[in-house]
């Protein structure tokens, strides 16, 4: 089955889920106004001249994934239990953002792809073609699904899927997050002119690289409405927000380069108010572990200061906490009123076990988000009013009945 008509039926399935027309374009099918970019003016985003919030989910696995064995003879890396995650694991993803109300997606894998032999860029200046596979479709897919995508560049940690770590590596920094994240030194990330150089050579060949899917290199497709300089960037001290607005400028100009129409992200872990000078930063951002409604309007106070959105990247959905501060629908109700916010995206969801579809992927850090996993189905119902009256401005209830998403094995045994 062609990949086109396997979207069209999960969508369909799905039924009136997110508002979002298809049609067909040159580059393929997609939302209503998908060649258009999303623009910015003042705290506000607009698509073809209307307000667009920007909400979903962090699904950060699309490009290369850690929590599924593939069978024996198919791409692997052991050490860090890195695969490429199945097409129609991806294809059932955008279905059920679409299903929730979702507008856009937040994908750190199509963006931290380095230093394993199934990433992008294995080792300084060697690009994996291969690995292009999977970050294509799910740009295509997300295209056709009239889903917007915000792509970190590289990441704190030294995760399965690579970050800073690897490209102080590279330059001869013997690092590792396990024993120097706060070494000092960490900091010749953001100052050392070789290892800025090296990121700033990956940053062009992940943006310059053509989609044959759409037949668009990354920097020309507005599926990408942003890039985001990193996900929870500090310096040697957790949450000191220590990077340098010398850097961030740096990278802003590149991507704003290489790519005029993209909006830049400030990837750092907290909102620092010096960065609120940098012209390059169209978006400013915080992740909240648990959700504060404390901390989001102190956030919120900070970016008044300047006539730019607030995102709130990550947090965490389950509502758990039982302080008033920590309610679900109290920050949704902040998140909905705020003039200057224009969107969130939760950590994190995931979907069955596609193409087996026997069972939901499972993740361990306690927020995985299963659609249509019942116990989960009081908050994923929350999150659906929340998204849909963020994105289009509709009141629902919260008990309005969840649309299902078939999982796309069962779709291809229907054909």
């Amino acid at each position: 089955m062609k990949g086109a008509n396997l979207f069209t039926l999960l969508t369909l399935y799905a039924g009136g889920n997110g508002g979002l027309a298809a049609r067909t374009s040159k580059h393929g099918t997609h939302g209503a106004d998908g060649d258009e970019p999303i623009t910015r003016n003042g705290s506000s985003l607009f698509l073809a001249g209307k307000p667009w919030k920007a909400v979903g989910a962090n699904i950060y696995w699309l490009g290369l994934d850690e929590n599924v064995t593939p069978p024996a003879g198919e791409p692997y890396y052991a050490p860090l239990k890195a695969s490429y995650p199945t097409k129609g694991r991806i294809t059932e993803a955008m279905a059920v953002v679409r299903a929730l109300g979702g507008t856009m997606i937040r994908a750190h894998t199509l963006g931290v792809s380095t230093g394993n032999p199934l990433s992008l860029m294995p080792a300084p200046g060697h690009v994996n073609e291969k690995a292009f596979e999977t970050i294509d479709w799910a740009v295509w897919q997300a295209r056709q699904a009239g889903l917007r995508l915000m792509v970190p560049l590289t990441d704190n940690f030294d995760y399965y899927h690579g970050g800073k770590y690897n490209f102080l590596r590279w330059a001869g920094f013997n690092l590792t997050q396990a024993k120097d994240a706060s070494n000092p030194a960490v900091m010749q990330f953001y100052t050392n002119q070789t290892v800025i150089d090296s990121f700033k050579g990956y940053i062009r060949t992940l943006l310059t690289h053509k989609n044959p899917y759409t037949n668009l290199t990354y920097a020309e497709d507005p599926t990408i409405f942003a890039y985001e300089t990193g996900n929870e960037l500090c310096g040697p001290d957790w949450g000191d927000m220590n990077v340098p607005n010398a850097w961030i400028k740096e990278i802003g100009v590149l991507v704003k380069t290489l790519a005029p129409k993209k909006l830049l992200v400030d990837g750092t872990y907290g909102v620092n108010k010096t960065h609120l000078a940098v012209e390059e930063i169209d978006i400013f951002s915080n992740h909240y572990y648990p959700i504060s409604v404390k901390k989001l309007q102190a956030d919120l106070d900070l970016v008044a200061f300047v006539n730019k959105p607030y995102f709130a990247g990550e947090y965490g959905w389950t509502g758990t906490a039982s302080s008033a501060d920590a309610d679900l629908a109290s920050w949704f109700k902040v998140l909905e009123q705020s003039s200057s916010v224009i969107g969130d995206t939760f950590w994190s969801l995931f979907g069955h076990n596609v193409p087996d579809c026997s069972a939901f992927v499972e993740h361990s850090d306690g927020f995985t988000l299963q659609y249509g996993n019942p116990a989960q189905a009081t908050q994923t119902k929350l999150i659906r009013r929340h998204f849909i009256q963020m994105s289009q401005g509709v009141s629902i209830g919260v008990n309005e009945t969840l649309p299902k998403v078939s999982c796309p094995a069962d779709l291809q045994l229907r054909i």
